[in-house]
């Protein structure tokens, strides 16, 4: 009889475990559906739209930081690239291309984190795997606006190097992983900082706690840290060899105008308050709990990609991303702690009120992701019917002003740079330079925004584009360029024909010929 109870607890207990694994599956094709109809409120944002067209462009043959200047190193189209020309080749629109290639990467990159925590055999794995939705969620919903951007596909895959990380600081009973975990995990977490250099202090600071927990430098001599060292230094020699032009021409263009802009009260204000409140709940969550390697991990991650934020200073909630998925992914870790001194019993409950007030977290930490630039229908629709599939130029120093626009029209970027930004901050700076009593440098960048203007009349003089979109808000660009009697004459040929509260949409006269 004893036998016969014994077997039937057991089934029982099979039974219920797999009902549970069951439920999670259930749960995370849920959580996907509603990223996928939620991300219809931002479609393709900005940023990826431009990425897209710039791949497109080089695959017809464009020359990167020649024919087309971008901002950012090679590694931003090269990450793209292969959804863009998978997209060419099925015959797919590349934005659905680019969106299912994301989420792939948050589940690859989710997906590994969760086999290296079971591998790890971390004490609160049995309450971390039903929890694995709300991950999900963190990656795929949250991000709002974020979504595609380069530093919400880098977190993604950063998260294996972090679990991986967890389990170099504690390992338990001896487990150690091998050589393909490292090396994969590696391999992701290289991703970051590929996408920017500077993320390399959110790999440093966890492997420092990591060290420090095993008293042992040799853990900073893991493989994945070999890995990501060479991947690193294989794509520098891979973009002086390439793109020579980047650092000689591009950079130092960068480090003179886009790197200087800042809006540091708007980071401060919108931003620090979440974040320290989010830092604080860490103590009320499992009191008396000390934090496991896991949240501390992701704790201290957290704590460092505030410094890229910081330093970037230009409160873009793209760029506070990394930090605030972090940080509210440690805060689940600690939801999941078990007693310390068994490592089996589950720690003291997480009340009530403290639940409530971690979902209110989330919800204020999601709000400056919520913004979103896409064009509204209707102005989309009114060009549309007046002009099929036009070239588009942009008078504006705000990349969403043209982006997605021209891709949502079907048109094609006439354009060397997605928006007048080298000319606009020049002309900031020489302002603001003059105003400060420094001429020379107010004289330098006069120059930089005179050659910018000479650039851009000789391009539209020579593409003629259908359609010319010109940003409102961009009173002082517009007025510039109003001054030239060569852009005034141009401009002559144009016709408004749609415009909302951002952008007044210009079509080219009939019988006026476009250049080829």
């Amino acid at each position: 009889m004893s036998m016969l109870q014994d077997r039937f607890v057991e089934e029982s207990a099979a039974a219920s475990v797999l009902k549970k694994r069951l439920w999670t599956f259930v749960s995370l094709i849920a959580v996907l559906a509603v990223a996928v109809a939620w991300q219809t409120r931002w479609g393709v944002i900005t940023d990826t739209s431009w990425i897209i067209t710039m791949c497109e462009r080089m695959l017809a043959g464009d020359r990167l930081y020649v024919d087309l200047i971008e901002t950012n190193p090679p590694f931003t189209p090269w990450m793209f690239m292969p959804a863009v020309a998978l997209a060419h080749q099925l015959g797919v629109p590349p934005e659905i291309s680019v969106h299912v290639y994301s989420y792939a990467i948050c589940l690859a990159g989710l997906g590994l984190a969760a086999l290296i925590a079971r591998r790890a055999g971390f004490a609160e794995n049995r309450a971390l795997f039903p929890m694995l939705p709300l991950f999900l969620a963190l990656l795929v919903i949250f991000p709002g606006n974020a979504f595609t951007q380069r530093e919400q596909l880098g977190i993604a895959l950063f998260l294996p190097l972090l679990v991986l990380t967890a389990w170099r600081a504690a390992p338990i009973e001896g487990r150690v992983p091998s050589l393909w975990t490292a090396v994969l995990a590696g391999l992701g977490g290289s991703v970051l900082v590929l996408v920017k250099p500077y993320y390399a202090v959110v790999v440093l600071v966890p492997a420092l706690y990591a060290a420090w927990n095993r008293r042992s430098i040799r853990t900073l001599l893991a493989m994945e840290y070999w890995v990501i060292g060479l991947v690193c230094a294989a794509y520098v020699v891979a973009v002086q060899h390439f793109y020579p032009e980047f650092l000689s021409v591009i950079y130092p263009m960068l480090a003179d105008t886009y790197m200087r802009i800042e809006n540091m009260r708007a980071l401060l204000t919108t931003y620090v308050p979440v974040y320290v409140i989010a830092l604080v709940m860490l103590r009320f969550l499992r009191p008396g709990l000390p934090l496991s390697p896991l949240v501390m991990v992701f704790t201290l991650a957290s704590l460092a990609a505030t410094v890229p934020l910081i330093y970037q200073a230009k409160g873009w909630s793209y760029h506070a991303f990394p930090a605030f998925s972090l940080i509210l992914a440690a805060l689940l870790l600690r939801t999941s702690q078990v007693d310390p001194t068994t490592y089996k019993s589950p720690g003291p409950p997480v009340e009530l009120g403290h639940k409530v007030l971690l979902a209110a977290i989330t919800i204020a930490a999601a709000i400056p992701f919520m913004g979103t630039l896409k064009p509204d229908a209707e102005l989309v629709a009114k060009i549309k019917s007046a002009v099929r599939q036009p070239t588009i130029a942009l008078v504006g120093s705000d990349i969403a002003a043209g982006h997605p626009l021209a891709r949502m029209l079907g048109g094609r970027w006439a354009s060397s740079y997605c928006s007048d930004w080298l000319g606009g901050y020049a002309l900031y700076f020489s302002v603001i330079e003059a105003r400060n009593g420094n001429k020379a440098a107010a004289d330098h960048y006069r120059q930089v925004a005179d050659r910018y203007i000479d650039d851009k009349l000789a391009e539209l003089q020579t593409k003629r584009p259908t359609v010319i979109v010109v940003q409102k808000a961009d009173k002082d660009w517009t007025a510039e360029l109003s001054r030239r009697q060569d852009y005034v004459n141009f401009m002559r040929n144009y016709q408004p024909i749609a415009e909302d509260d951002e952008v007044q949409v210009l079509l080219r006269s009939a019988g006026i010929g476009q250049a080829e």
